[in-house]
């Protein structure tokens, strides 16, 4: 019999030729949508700012991005990134709460949520956002794969 991961992750790989054969190029394969990625929208200035480790700076961008854009999820993700980094975790926490109630399936938003829980020392919510990656990115994802190696770095420097 085989193992219920094995067969979980080739149910994945069967479901995803199949979608890719019945569709064929209706799905826009390679077309650059942008999404939970791009880099050459209205944020991308902030993301820049952030990545250089200046967060004050980027939360006062991203508050003024959000009063303009206030369904961006993108940037409520950004918003509880920033906080975060800065240790302000409650406002992390209501950012990422937002831009996932904005986007449910916002893996960033996810990711970082996930992130939050562990340095909060709640394993178990961690774990959520990990499941939810798990049904969101059928094929594997970055950010699954990020938040599953720090949860598992977690549970091995708290005896877990």
């Amino acid at each position: 019999m085989a193992h219920p991961g094995r067969r979980r992750m080739l149910g994945r790989w069967a479901l995803a030729a199949a979608m890719l054969c019945m569709a064929g190029t209706a799905f826009g394969l390679g077309s650059g949508s942008g999404g939970n990625g791009d880099k050459s929208g209205p944020l991308a200035a902030i993301e820049k700012k952030i990545e250089a480790g200046k967060y004050e700076e980027a939360l006062a961008d991203l508050e003024a991005h959000i009063e303009k854009n206030r369904t961006s999820a993108d940037a409520f993700n950004w918003l509880g990134y920033a906080n975060r980094e800065l240790g302000r975790y409650k406002q992390a926490q209501k950012a990422y709460a937002r831009a996932l109630f904005l986007d449910p399936d916002h893996k960033g938003a996810h990711e970082y949520a996930g992130e939050l829980r562990l340095q909060l020392g709640d394993l178990a919510g961690a774990e959520k956002h990990l499941a939810e990656l798990d049904r969101i990115c059928l094929l594997g994802c970055e950010e699954y794969d990020e938040l599953k190696a720090e949860i598992a770095a977690w549970k091995k420097a708290n005896g877990k």
